[in-house]
């Protein structure tokens, strides 16, 4: 008898408990979910650098130059094409 309960209360926890099968299970759901945020946060990063390294002096990119003056300034083209887009 005492050792079926020994066994269960050490069974129960190795299941259940703070580091148990399901915590473990628990804890590589999230590991998956930080890894993908990762990425998308670097894939981002990376789009990011390109943007800006083609808007320095060293390596000017004229159509990037183009589009951040018109954006910024609110000036079209007549030959533009403007999309309007709803706002949040």
């Amino acid at each position: 008898m005492i050792f079926a309960t020994v066994f269960g209360y050490f069974g129960y926890h190795l299941v259940n408990g703070d580091r148990g099968l399901l915590a473990m299970v628990h804890l590589q759901r999230e590991n998956q979910i930080a890894d993908q945020n990762l990425a998308e946060a670097e894939a981002t990063r990376k789009i990011w650098e390109l943007r800006v390294s083609e808007l320095r002096n060293q390596s000017l990119d004229p159509d990037m130059l183009d589009e951040r003056a018109r954006v910024l300034l609110n000036y079209a083209d007549k030959d533009d094409i403007i999309v309007f887009t709803p706002t949040r």
